[in-house]
């Protein structure tokens, strides 16, 4: 994709100009031309920006120019780069006296025809970078003819475009299967008793039937006869203002637009809104792509308080919600059985379905995944539909979009780890004061809003934990991926299932490979990483590796790496060797282990570390008093029996997440592990500490926290209950979680302005028997979770008084507690507030 391609070649000279691990290299070339050049990039990414959607064959024919020349220029310059650093550092090389003096003959023998080879391995660099040089230079030139060009036409064309359709709404004869609740929801908030305008949004993907339902309910006679004007309107994404008057004029009025050509778009504005005024009237607009088309025409509908109705829908979350929080209607698949009766109804009409084809059909409709579209038209309607959505993204989101489809098919996808692999791609483009990360999570929540990407599973402060596609759009993602050199045939790999290393070592040749995302769960060998100098990602985290092969610490490009480790015989420890640390370029590093796998202090000497996080088996020593680098880049770390002496403390400033297990007995863990130091960590956000078994004499030691923690989750900590007013008065806290002893004693009383934050309250497995609290103390709590806690009697009553609060969640606890949440919201209901739901289980109650 050639705007993820130029924000990655720009990332990549920025990086090489400014970062100290390149201090030591020679320059492919002078720094001036390196500036040039980003100047370049950056006016392509402008023109890519501005010129995406409407520059037809033109613009689509120069991207693939524009995408090629620059992954041309990234691997030359990464492979002058690789050519340049030594294949082992002297720190590691061999130690005994003997072999040094053989390697060094060796060396000396071999010196000329080294020299001799980097030479003209130089030299090419040099002049092919030349040659892309001037493509670059070609390509601007082009871009400035298209848009002297593109300036003309708009003068031309200011005046004219496609007028927007309107009137009845179009008939088609299709009868709407499976959406009968639907139906009757919305023709009752059509024909309901409020006198005030509505607004009512239907919102989900493309081809999933909005435009159906909002069509049948426009059709529908009762509708037509309880309101005195009803108009459809197709708003579209090229939407026009002027022209939408026209239409909604046309049908109010049966008046010739060519009698208002020269009204202005106010006078228009007045004329729609005196047609309108009195009138019961029911507008629906179809197809609505932003905010900005409801801001600009809400303003029309008067509101006379007789019932009227504006009916939008919309594939964008964001859209629907703003136009209508209240009122939102929500799209749903259809289940196995009523695709079939859609599909069936379509191929057979009115007659039978032979049942020797059932079968097959039923294999059909569900491969459709309840997307009514896709059985209605099957292929060809549908790929239009779905490639709409995808023309229609932002370029910055194109590439991220595209990049999903390499996991398999209904795979689970952690977002943690997506974000992850999109930032180590250079697929987001740095913006202002915002982290990478944090550009991250919005480019997938504009995703889900724009009903491209599922969620599968959210987090307790409601963020996405995992996410996945619907199978027709990863087909969509995988086939415009091929296109555009996104997955498989240059650039990446994702192997899906377990094939031979000598092939992977073939696609290396064929072309340079930056990414490998390995799925199976077996791999040989790590022999064919000799040929992928230039990789960026390497996630081996699913295939359990015996060794950490030398071949893995030269790769001086690498940005994300995920791996298992296995024990090779019954006291064997795998170990990562102290040369990982020429890693220089590593952002993430994911380790698991089977047993025990110590990892070199040399870590702390990679400062662009962003995430550390080791599973079980992994261990981190803590950083030498001398030596080593202050971590900044460093946001998240997982670590094991961790010790956060003040060193550690200070080589860590910006961390904002910490996950912590400890399982060593000391009798004074909090002490033995330099706890008290958290307090120093300012920009934590997240903790997770746990310690297993148990311990004690919490009491006896200053126990304290970061300042400006939002999630806490605390596991077999015995604390006393007293200790909690510490956690209470944390301004910022939103999230806490108290698992499996967390606190000890029976009495929990919370005191005057604590939780001022919290939302999210989870308590499991606690020895708890009397909870004391008021309204006042929890004063954002929106949900409650209450999980095995026998000894508990009752939940305060105090608690549904909480305005905010939507949800009470128990599960195996004492009936009274049962019984106590259901008194609290039979007491809401009784005050009016019938949104607080209890849970018992998976039961709503």
């Amino acid at each position: 994709m050639a705007y993820a391609a130029l924000v990655s070649l720009a990332q990549t000279l920025e990086q090489i100009m400014n970062h100290h691990q390149y201090c030591s290299i020679p320059l492919i070339c002078e720094e001036q031309l390196f500036e040039s050049l980003l100047q370049k990039l950056s006016f392509l990414q402008a023109f890519l920006e501005d010129y995406s959607q409407n520059g037809g064959e033109t613009v689509e024919g120069l991207e693939g120019r524009i995408r090629d020349v620059a992954y041309r220029a990234e691997d030359i310059i990464e492979s002058h780069v690789s050519d340049q650093i030594s294949p082992q550092d002297e720190r590691y090389g061999v130690k005994n006296g003997l072999k040094q003096l053989i390697s060094a003959i060796l060396k000396a023998a071999s010196s000329l025809n080294s020299c001799n080879r980097s030479m003209e391995l130089e030299l090419q660099n040099v002049d092919d970078l030349q040659m892309v040089m001037e493509e670059i230079n070609s390509i601007v030139e082009q871009v400035m003819s298209i848009q002297n060009s593109f300036r003309v036409e708009d003068l031309q064309l200011s005046n004219t475009s496609a007028p927007a359709s309107s009137g009845g709404a179009p008939n088609d004869g299709n009868k709407m299967v499976g959406f009968d609740e639907d139906l009757l929801e919305l023709k009752a908030q059509l024909c309901g008793e409020s006198s005030k305008l509505q607004i009512i949004s239907i919102v989900g993907m493309g081809g999933i039937g909005k435009t159906s339902l909002a069509r049948n309910i426009f059709n529908d006679s009762l509708v037509a006869y309880h309101f005195h004007s009803h108009v459809w309107i197709t708003v579209s994404q090229d939407y026009r203002l002027r022209e939408v008057l026209l239409a909604l004029i046309a049908s109010l009025t049966n008046k010739k637009t060519d009698d208002l050509s020269n009204k202005m778009n106010e006078e228009l504005a007045e004329y729609v809104y005196k047609s309108l005024k009195g009138r019961t009237y029911l507008i629906v607009m179809d197809d609505m792509w932003s905010t900005q088309t409801w801001d600009d025409m809400r303003r029309f509908f008067p509101d006379d308080n007789n019932g009227s109705r504006v009916l939008i829908t919309t594939r964008l979350s964001d859209v629907a919600v703003y136009a209508s929080s209240s009122l939102l209607h929500q799209m749903r698949f259809l289940n196995e059985e009523w695709s079939w009766n859609l599909l069936r109804d379509k191929v057979f009409e009115q007659q039978n379905c032979p049942p020797e084809l059932e079968r097959i059909g039923r294999s059909i409709a569900k491969s459709c995944g309840g997307l009514p579209l896709a059985i209605t038209v099957v292929a060809g309607i549908l790929a239009k539909i779905l490639t709409l959505s995808y023309n229609c993204l932002p370029y910055h989101l194109k590439a991220c979009f595209l990049y999903i489809g390499g996991f398999p098919e209904d795979y689970k996808i952690s977002v943690s780890k997506l974000t992850k692999l999109w930032i180590a791609e250079g697929l987001l483009k740095p913006s202002g004061p915002k982290s990478l990360e944090e550009l991250a999570e919005e480019y997938l929540e504009d995703l889900v809003k724009r009903n491209l990407v599922l969620i599968i599973e959210k987090r307790s402060n409601d963020k996405i934990r995992f996410c996945g596609l619907h199978d027709l759009l990863r087909d969509l993602c995988i086939q415009k991926a091929r296109k555009e050199a996104i997955l498989q045939n240059q650039r990446r790999l994702s192997i899906h299932f377990r094939i031979d290393s000598n092939l992977v070592e073939k696609c290396a040749r064929a072309s340079p490979i930056h990414s490998i995302l390995y799925f199976p769960k077996y791999l040989a060998s790590l022999s064919f990483l000799r040929g992928y100098r230039l990789l960026r990602v390497l996630d081996l985290f699913r295939a359990c590796l015996t060794f950490i092969p030398l071949e893995m610490t030269q790769l001086f490009h690498l940005r994300f790496l995920a791996f298992t480790c296995g024990l090779r015989k019954p006291y064997d420890r795998p170990i990562v060797p102290p040369s990982i640390s020429k890693l220089q370029n590593l952002q993430t590093l994911m380790i698991s282990a089977h047993g025990t796998v110590p990892l070199p202090t040399e870590m702390w000497e990679m400062p662009q570390l962003r995430h550390l996080i080791l599973f079980q088996g992994s261990w981190l020593p803590i950083p030498a008093p001398t030596g080593g680098q202050v971590l900044e880049n460093l946001q998240t770390l997982y670590v094991h029996n961790f010790r956060f002496t003040s060193n550690a403390s200070e080589m860590i400033p910006n961390l904002k997440k910490l996950k912590v297990c400890y399982d060593c007995p000391f009798r004074a863990p909090w002490m033995e592990y330099c706890l008290s130091n958290l307090v120093h960590l300012c920009q934590l956000e997240i903790l997770n500490l746990m310690f297993a078994p148990p311990w004690k004499h919490i009491a006896d030691v200053s126990f304290d926290l970061p300042p400006n923690l939002k999630k806490l989750t605390l596991s077999r900590c015995n604390i006393p209950w007293q200790h909690m007013v510490i956690i209470g008065r944390l301004p910022n806290l939103e999230v806490l979680k108290l698992r499996d002893g967390a606190f000890i004693g029976k009495e929990w009383e919370c005191s005057d302005g604590e939780f001022a934050r919290l939302k999210f309250l989870l308590m499991e497995r606690l020895e708890l028997k009397c909870w004391r609290v008021e309204s006042s103390q929890f004063p954002c709590l929106e949900r409650l979770i209450i999980n095995i806690c026998r000894k508990l009697v009752e939940i305060p009553c105090g608690i549904g008084d909480i305005p905010t609060l939507w949800s009470i969640e128990v599960d195996q606890v004492r009936t009274s507690v049962v019984d106590s949440a259901l008194r609290i919201q039979e007491e809401q209901r009784s005050l009016g507030n019938d949104l607080l739901q209890v849970i018992r289980g998976a039961e709503v109650i």
